[in-house]
């Protein structure tokens, strides 16, 4: 079991930081990534048809973009020209202390994908549940050049599987959305490594 919460600065959202501990289990580079893509579809779900639910898809999908671009460059290339910052003005800071705590707890019996369960603070605003799915992310982006790679393609594929296959405000879309962002990603993956074959 594996246990990130998440705390934001007092001055949230004028201050942007946020501050993030993870204990338990570590996780595998694929178990970072399927954790983070749970996390970005329940949190779109619960907050579908907010502002905070479109700004962050907005942020996220931008980056994406930008980002698809470059995960075969040189991983201290990208660092260098600012492109691992998943939100502009957003930072982790592993010194804040405050009561408005963002819990993601991962579970799952071995052999199995991991499940994820969000538990909030009653005070805490759509803003900070979106900015909770950001520091999740930029956790895993610093520890894993892996993760880098692949979070562009997942990013991409939600927007896809939104656009074309349901709404984040379905019930199904909190289990299909992931599943369809693995998918698109290992397409993605095997298409260039047969392509580097030939």
């Amino acid at each position: 079991m594996l246990e990130i919460s998440v705390r934001f600065a007092p001055g949230f959202p004028d201050d942007t930081r946020a501050g993030l501990r993870a204990e338990g289990d570590v996780l595998p580079e694929y178990g970072q990534v399927w954790i983070w893509d749970m996390a970005y579809a329940q949190t779109l779900h619960a907050l579908a048809g907010s502002e905070a639910g479109h700004s962050l898809r907005e942020d996220l999908e931008l980056w994406g973009i930008n980002m698809s671009s470059k995960v075969f460059q040189p991983i201290d290339h990208i660092r260098a020209k600012g492109h691992l910052s998943l939100r502009p003005g957003f930072a982790l800071d592993e010194s804040l202390s405050s009561e408005s705590v963002l819990t993601y707890r991962v579970t799952g019996a071995a052999g199995e994908m991991p499940k994820v369960e969000i538990a909030a603070s009653a005070e805490l605003t759509p803003e900070q549940r979106a900015a909770g799915v950001v520091a999740l992310g930029q956790f895993f982006v610093d520890q894993n050049e892996l993760f880098v790679k692949e979070l562009p393609l997942h990013v991409l594929a939600f927007r896809k599987f939104y656009g074309d296959i349901a709404p984040e405000s379905d019930p199904s879309s909190v289990d299909d959305a992931p599943m369809f962002a693995i998918q698109k990603a290992l397409e993605y993956f095997n298409s260039v490594a047969n392509g580097a074959r030939h």
